[in-house]
């Protein structure tokens, strides 16, 4: 999934500074260089944001494993609560 968000992103870089040079009058030649830049600098970009989503979304799951242990250890004690409350004494 990192390498496609990789990808996906230098290929828009490419093709946004290449449009843009073009549109603006730029020769190829350096309409050409100022996209391959844009490649390695988008490409980069997004593989750092692909990575801080995943590690965002794994510390978010296993936030949520840690609440839903809790919320069943809270609802076991309680449960064992009830039951020495309805003992015979």
């Amino acid at each position: 999934m990192i390498r496609w968000g990789t990808l996906i992103a230098g290929f828009t870089g490419f093709v946004a500074v290449l449009v843009a040079g073009l549109g603006l009058g730029k020769a190829w030649d350096q309409a050409l260089i100022g996209a391959l830049f844009a490649v390695l600098a988008f490409g980069l970009i997004g593989h750092w944001w692909m990575r801080l989503w995943q590690y965002s979304l794994r510390a978010a799951h296993l936030e949520q494993a840690e609440l839903d242990a809790i919320a069943e250890q809270n609802a076991s004690a309680e449960k064992k609560a009830e039951q020495m409350e309805n003992l015979p004494a």
